[in-house]
Parts: C-alpha cells; structure tokens; sequence
C-alpha cells in the first residue's frame, strides 16, 4: 500500500511539475513571439528608400559626410543589431524548449534591450534622412524670400539713390557681398551640400535683414540732417543775429559757439551716415535734437520775455511806487500813534525794515529800466524780477494792512479798557453799598484787604489810562487781573452776606431752645461773640447751625431754604 501512495505521489508531482513548465514555457514563447513581431516591424521601416532617394540627389561636401555618417549607421543596424536580436530570440526559444527558463530569460531581456534601442536609431536615421530631403526644398523656398527681399533694396538703391547720400557706395557695396553670398548658395546647392549651404543662407538672411534695416532708416537720418537739422541751424543763425540787432542779451550762454557746436554734431552724423552707423547716427540726432531744441527755447524765452517785460514795467512801478507811499503813510501813522502809545517791537521796527527793502526794490527796478533805456537789458533775468517784485510788494502790503490794523485796534482797546475800569469802578461801589446796607457789625481783615487790593488795582488802571503815553500790552493784563480780582470780591461778598444773614435767621430759630437746651444757648453766646465782635461770619453759621442740627435734625435745611425764599422774594 505504502508503495501505492509514493508512486501517485510522484506521478502527481509529475504532473504538477509538467504543468508548471507548460504554463511557463507558454509565457516565454509569447514574449519571444512579441519581440519577434517587433524585430520584424523595424526590420520593414522604409529607411533603404529613403537612403536609396537621397543617394539620387548627388550630395557632395558636408551634406554628402551627414548623409554617409546616417547610412552607415543603418548598415550597423542591418548587419550587427539585426542579426544580434534574431540570435537572441533563438536562443530563447532553445532554452525555453529545453526548460532553462533563466537562460530564456536573459536572451529575451538582451533582445528587448536592443531592439529598444535600434528603435530610437531608426528614429533619429529617419529624422535626419527626412531632414536631408527636406534641406533642399527648404532652402530654396528661403532663399527665395530672401532675394526678394534682396531686389527690393537693390530697387530701392536704384531709384532713390538720392535719398541715401554718402552712404550709398557703402550700401551697394555690402549688396555686391550679398551677390558673391548668393552665387555661393547656388554652387553649394547645385553640388548637393545643402548643410553648407543652409550655412550660406542663415548668414546671407541675417546681412539682408541688416541691410534692409539699415535702408529704411538711412534716408530718415539723412534727411532730418541735411534738411531739417540744417534749416534749422540757418533760421536759428539768422534769427541770432536778428536778436542782436536789436539789442538782445543773452546770460550764461554762448549762442555761437553753441551753433558751431551743432554743426559739428551734424558733420558727425553725415560720417556715421557715410559709414551706415546708424544705430550711432540715430544717438548723435537725438543729442543734435535736444541742443536745437535747447536754443529755440533760449531765444523763444527772451523774445518773450521782453514782451512780458515792457507789458509789465509800467504796472511794476506803479504797485512799487503805491506800495511806497502806504509805507510812508505808514511810517507817520506809526510815529504819530507812538506819541500815544507804547508800541512793541513788530510794530516799531517793521515799517522801517519795509522801508529799507523797498528801497532796495525801486533800486533794482530802476537799474533794470536804465538797461532797458541803454539796451542792455536781460529781459529773462528782468522778467523774472519783476516776477519776484510783485510777489514780495503783495506780501508787504499785506503785513502794511495788518500793522495799520494793529494801530487803529489800539484805539479801540483803549476805549474798551476805559469801559472796563468805568464797569470795574461801577461795580465795586455796588459792592460796597450793598455791604453797607446790610448794617453788619464789621468785616473780616482778609475780606477787607482783598476789596483794598482791588480797589488799588482799580486805581492803577485808571493812572495807566490816563498817561500821556499809554501801554496797551500793561493795560490789558491789569484789566485781566482787575476783572478776576472783581469776580473773587463778589464771590467772597455774597459769602459774608450769606453768612451773616443766615446766622441771624438760626440764631432766631435757635432761640425757642434756649431756655430749653443748654447746648444751644451755648451754642448762641458763641455765636454772638464770633458775630459781633470778631466778625467771622461763616464760623458763627456753622457754630449755631451744628448745634441746632443736633437739637433738631433737618433744622439747618429748613432755616436755609426760608432764607433763599426771602432772598429771591426780595429780588
């Protein structure tokens, strides 16, 4: 029995073994069948055409090196890449029949690797075949483009030869290059090399651009320097010495060695021209422009100038001579108010500081109008100081109209001062009336020495008023202090007031507990004494208004609201 089970065993290991290899044996063959379907496939490119077209087109020079370089690179394939992967496949299948897979392995992945790259070869071969062929056509059709290009500057050489001044021999010299250029490209491409030839083309389209370029701008430069550039320097010329002639001056500028200075310039630009230097040619016009440019501006200002100049000068020495006499008047007004009053320093000192300005003004103006009579004048340099002379007599009126301002306010603060120590006087005699009514038994010192204080401060206004020289600035700060010392004595009277007035009215109150209370006929003697006979009212109120309160809480209240009552009934 043991002997029965060994042998299915091994007949099924057999099996198993059998089918292992067949599945496996299958997956190589396919794979090899792949590569196989893949060599042929590279194997039917049409690269023998292509190589066998271009050896038609009898290529010589570099093009025919390229050409044999990329066919022997086909050989290659043929010959040794072809046949390496035929023998590899081979192999594969030897080795997979005889199931040594590893070695039917390694065979395919040799096979796989050169045909994967003999792909890329044939694909780099048939670009460059298909470049080849194409070279020609291409050339041609640039070529092409190029010569018209060509023949339009020739025309254009031809009919408007003119136009292009001392640059035209050079113009036509670089078109005899471009010819010997031309024939080259013919010869290179008639003998079948169309690498050097393309070569050719790229450097004969390259000059062509350049040239043409060049003939689109050089008659653009030479006509602005030959035309427009030399009329200008002529009108600028004339106009000079018109200017001149009629006695214009010019600062800080040299107007002839400017314009010799541009004619070199434009001498310059025909050498640059001759030598179709027209990126440099295009420089030195674009600095040629600008010092052109500069001088209409300098001559173009003076004549204007002038004109402004003489529009002008008669209102400029009528605002100076205006603003002159204000000063003067000014001066007066300052001299005569100074007799009455003090004045400070802005206003003493100012008039004078104008005055010697003005001066300095109506000097320089006159100067400016002797040049103008002599014909000396710089009209731009007196253009611009008459510019400044009517900004400045603008700014002097205004600070004459703020000084005159100032002086005829100090009347006015005079009087409102007045008015103030008549409203200050008024009411301290109020003051003291109305203290004097109350026929209170006397005044507390520092109450008194306030009102005394007052009453000086009072008087020192009135005696600064009424000097012959006043001080404003010494008068407004004593009506300042005056009027608070004021305030405070009111404030302080209607406080004594109060206070006496109250007390007398606890004190009345107090009265229905004296014979009562111990405390508060106490607390009435004291107060009396405080009263009458030291007169510190507000002590005597809060003496006899604690007491009471204590006696009779809210009492203080009562008392206090009856009195205010009386004191407004009787208002």
């Amino acid at each position: 029995m043991n002997f029965i089970f060994v042998l299915i065993g091994i007949i099924l290991l057999a099996l198993l073994i059998y089918g292992v290899g067949f599945i496996l044996k299958k997956r190589h063959f396919s794979k090899i069948d792949e590569l196989e379907t893949r060599k042929i496939a590279l194997m039917d490119k049409p690269v023998i055409d292509e190589i066998n077209k271009i050896k038609k087109l009898q290529l010589t020079g570099q093009t025919e090196k390229t050409f044999k370089d990329w066919k022997a690179a086909w050989e290659n394939i043929a010959t040794v890449s072809f046949p390496d992967i035929e023998n590899y496949l081979f192999d594969a299948e030897q080795a997979t029949d005889r199931l040594k897979l590893i070695k039917a392995q390694k065979a395919e992945d040799a096979a796989l690797h050169i045909i994967n790259e003999t792909e890329e070869s044939i694909k780099k071969i048939q670009l460059a075949l298909k470049k080849l062929i194409e070279s020609e056509e291409k050339n041609r059709l640039e070529i092409k483009k190029v010569q018209e290009k060509y023949q339009d500057i020739r025309k254009k050489l031809l009919t408007q030869s003119f136009s292009f001044g001392p640059a035209l021999e050079n113009l036509e010299r670089r078109l005899t290059f471009l010819e010997l250029d031309f024939s080259k490209f013919t010869e290179l491409t008639s003998s079948g090399d169309h690498i050097e030839a393309k070569e050719v083309l790229d450097r004969v389209s390259q000059d062509t651009n350049e040239l043409h370029r060049v003939a689109e701008l050089v008659p653009t430069i030479y006509k602005e320097l030959t035309v427009e550039d030399t009329d200008q320097v002529k009108e600028i010329k004339e106009g000079y010495q018109q200017l001149i002639a009629e006695n214009y001056r010019f600062l800080d500028i040299d107007i002839p060695k400017e314009i010799a200075e541009i004619e070199r310039a434009i001498e310059l630009g025909m050498e640059l021209v001759e030598k179709v230097e027209v990126d440099e040619a295009k420089e030195n016009l674009a600095q040629l422009d600008t010092k052109i440019d500069h001088l209409y501006d300098v001559m173009e200002n003076e004549i204007d100038s002038k004109a402004f100049v003489l529009s002008q000068k008669q209102l400029v020495s009528e605002y100076l001579d205006h603003v002159i006499v204000n000063n003067r008047k000014l001066l007066i007004e300052i001299d005569r108010v100074s007799q009455s009053y003090t004045l400070n320093q802005e206003e003493a000192g100012t008039a004078g500081k104008i005055e010697s300005e003005l001066e300095d003004l109506k000097t320089s103006f006159e100067l400016s109008a002797q040049a103008i009579a002599q014909d000396e004048a710089i009209y731009s340099v007196i253009a611009e100081d008459y510019e400044k002379t009517g900004d400045r007599l603008e700014e002097i009126e205004k600070k004459q109209q703020e000084l005159n301002s100032n002086l005829l306010h100090l009347r006015k603060e005079e009087m409102d001062a007045q008015a103030k120590l008549d409203e200050f006087e008024f009411e301290m005699r109020g003051l003291k009336r109305y203290v004097e009514k109350q026929h209170l038994p006397g005044l507390p010192h520092d109450y008194l020495e306030l009102f005394f204080a007052t009453t000086n401060r009072i008087e020192q206004l009135a005696k600064e008023l009424n000097k012959l020289k006043i001080d404003m600035k010494e008068i407004t700060r004593l009506c300042f202090l005056c009027q608070d010392d004021v305030a405070l004595i009111k404030e302080k009277t209607d406080e004594i007031v109060d206070s006496a007035l109250l007390t007398e009215y606890m004190m009345q109150y107090a009265n229905r507990y004296r014979h009562s209370n111990e405390g508060i006929a106490q607390a009435i003697d004291d107060t009396l004494k405080l009263f009458n006979h030291e007169f510190q009212y507000k002590e005597a109120l809060e003496t006899i208004s604690t007491t009471l309160e204590s006696a009779e809480p809210g009492a203080y209240k009562k008392v206090e609201s009856s009195y205010f009552e009386d004191k407004e009934a009787k208002h």
